[in-house]
């Protein structure tokens, strides 16, 4: 219970509480300012909150106290609860705002000084071992008395929908309800951020709802092989709405956005899953991301060519199998982090990959802002990519086409009996470039450009370094105890009595060759042999989460919806709306983990998308519709 009363102490808003522990009564405050300048949110509230001198039995030694207040502890705590994560995120965030930190009360000379910021496991230990049973109780209830007065001050308060709960899990059955329950739970809750997010360029006369239209595509997307024509019949049916849009009103009011507008909409979604996630400690720190075009579905109509064959159209594209394609780019999260689709943008005839690159990072810089490396397959070799790169302060780790020279370097390589080469270049604008060979065995880096269509995920992670080499096509004798690559090299070495001719396809397959700016990799003279193979071996082996993009694209595809339409506008927003779906099925996932297993501990999905398409047919609109 709590009871608010006048102060003409400069904090003009008290409230005073009690809260019972083991049948006892205590009685605690917390004092609050009811103007501040700017615009305020929950932190701001907590920072220029005030308690009086009750230490509810701080029994630590005098030097602890003088050290760290014990409100300084108490205010870290609030935050965490009131945000519902765990000390790994509080530690993060308090280290990245020291000036926060300080005004908590922590010993933070100024806004660059993190030496005094609280750790993660001094966090855990201060709330489980050092705090009392009573202290938590005030924590818990002086928080919940903050959250409602930063709401009766109109100031934005966390939300508790997206918190996960404690079940009882034991059996197998009670899983799977659980997992069904979040999913329903999650899809409801992640619905409005569609309808928030998500708008129309439409008259103001019109009958049927906007929201219905973003229910109907969720309908049909959900459902395998729908389109408009046959879906509208069917969302109609199941759907509780007097009125749903035709299908060819449909296709046509989506249509007009524009790919920009259409993007607004991603990224805007996109923000609000972030930030659920950031709540559960994930997507913060240094993260991974891959950069990668996909295809629709081949392009069957008709295609209008010059005199000279060349098609004219700019969005349908020629593939190497043959086919022509819409094709659409993106740049994805990869690793072990929640994979979120973060921005896609639709692949017009001539456009460079540099500036495909450029576009992607600057809009996925601004949604997560701490990319450390990006990814891509040779398809995106050019100096334009890594010059955009560098221009966003991001690392690249790409795999590099052979050209002559590099087919010539790769004999060199053979001859000298070399197993890895490190050349650098230095540029003025950026960091040192730096391309690496290293042996690899025939057609194991030639499936990257196929979409993941050779390998479901890419090579499994292994402790031993031999087997580790093999995941990068290094075929290792079980002799090789020294720097395990003394069979391959023997091996070329037999073969040079039919000395294949400099450059030489053979010789070309013997090595893959990437390239990197990454500082890790460095071209030291006091370098020996195995230290330059441990270490590209190190830096190369990351490659194989470029891999993880290649699988969203699978999963995206059971997202959307089809269409012959030859508007690219429609068919990209057909894309970009089965990315959010797929990005809220990915928070489905993080949340059910979080909640079945307290921590998202592989990144290999709980919720297959099977599961989360089964749950969300169910309940792909609100309960009654608007």
């Amino acid at each position: 219970m709590s009871v608010t009363q006048p102060t003409e102490s400069p904090f003009d808003h008290d409230r005073y509480f009690t809260f019972t522990v083991n049948d006892e009564t205590h009685n605690g405050s917390i004092h609050f300012l009811t103007h501040y300048a700017g615009k305020p949110d929950f932190v701001e509230v907590l920072r220029s909150a005030f308690f009086r001198d009750e230490s509810y039995g701080d029994d630590r030694a005098d030097w602890h106290r003088n050290t760290t207040s014990f409100y300084a502890w108490v205010k870290a705590h609030m935050l965490r609860l009131a945000w519902d994560c765990r000390e790994k995120f509080l530690s993060y965030f308090l280290r990245s705002f020291p000036n926060v930190c300080r005004d908590f009360g922590f010993p933070v000379e100024h806004d660059r000084d993190t030496s005094g910021a609280p750790s993660q496991s001094r966090l855990w230990e201060m709330w489980n071992k050092e705090f009392t049973e009573v202290q938590r109780e005030f924590v818990r209830t002086a928080t919940e008395e903050a959250l409602a007065f930063a709401r009766e001050q109109g100031i934005p308060a966390p939300d508790p929908v997206f918190r996960p709960e404690e079940r009882d899990i034991s059996s197998k059955r009670s899983e799977q309800r659980l997992v069904a329950e979040k999913t329903i739970e999650v899809w409801k809750q992640a619905k409005p951020f569609v309808t928030d997010a998500f708008y129309l360029n439409r008259a103001d006369n019109t009958v049927v709802h906007e929201n219905a239209f973003w229910e109907q595509h969720a309908y049909m997307g959900m459902r395998e092989n729908m389109y408009a024509q046959s879906g509208q019949h069917s969302f109609y049916i199941d759907s509780q709405r007097d009125r749903t849009p035709s299908a060819s009103n449909h296709r046509y009011q989506i249509g007009k956005l524009t790919a920009e507008e259409t993007r607004s909409m991603l990224h805007e979604t996109n923000r609000m899953l972030i930030a659920h996630a950031r709540h559960n400690a994930e997507l913060v720190g240094k993260l991974v991301a891959a950069i990668d075009i996909t295809k629709g579905n081949p392009w069957t109509g008709k295609i209008e060519r010059d005199e000279d064959g060349n098609i004219t159209e700019d969005w349908i594209l020629g593939y190497k199998d043959g086919e022509v394609y819409y094709q659409w780019a993106t740049i994805q999260i990869v690793g072990y982090d929640i994979p979120l689709v973060l921005d896609a943008v639709p692949v017009k005839r001539g456009t460079a990959r540099a500036d495909i690159v450029d576009n992607l990072l600057e809009n996925a810089l601004d949604l997560v802002g701490n990319i450390e490396l990006v990814m891509m397959d040779r398809g995106f070799d050019s100096e334009g990519v890594k010059d955009a790169c560098d221009k966003h302060g991001v690392r690249y780790l790409n795999g590099a086409r052979k050209r002559e020279s590099e087919k010539a370097t790769c004999t060199r390589l053979r001859r000298a009996g070399k197993t890895v080469h490190i050349e650098e270049e230095t540029v003025a604008s950026g960091p040192t470039r730096k391309r690496m060979y290293l042996p690899s065995s025939a057609n194991v880096f030639e499936a990257e450009d196929e979409e993941g269509e050779e390998d479901e995920g890419g090579p499994d992670i292994r402790e031993e370094m031999r087997e580790e080499l093999a995941d990068l096509g290094i075929e290792l004798g079980e002799e090789d105890t020294s720097h395990g690559f003394s069979t391959l090299m023997e091996e070329l070495r037999e073969e040079e009595e039919n000395e294949p001719t400099v450059g030489s396809k053979q010789d070309a397959q013997a090595y893959a060759l990437f390239e990197t700016n990454h500082p890790s990799v460095t071209l030291n003279d006091d370098d020996s042999e195995v230290e330059r193979i441990h270490m590209v071996e190190r830096m190369v082996r990351r490659y194989r989460h470029r891999w993880g993009i290649e699988n969203g694209y699978k999963q995206i595809k059971t997202f959307r919806v089809r269409t012959t339409s030859k508007r690219h506008t429609y068919r990209f927003f057909n894309f970009v709306f089965a990315c959010v779906l797929y990005n809220v099925w990915r928070l489905v996932d993080l949340l059910v983990k979080l909640a079945i297993e307290g921590e998202n501990a592989t990144y290999a999905p709980r919720v297959d998308a099977n599961q989360f398409l089964t749950v969300a047919k169910k309940y792909y609109g609100l309960d009654p519709p608007d």
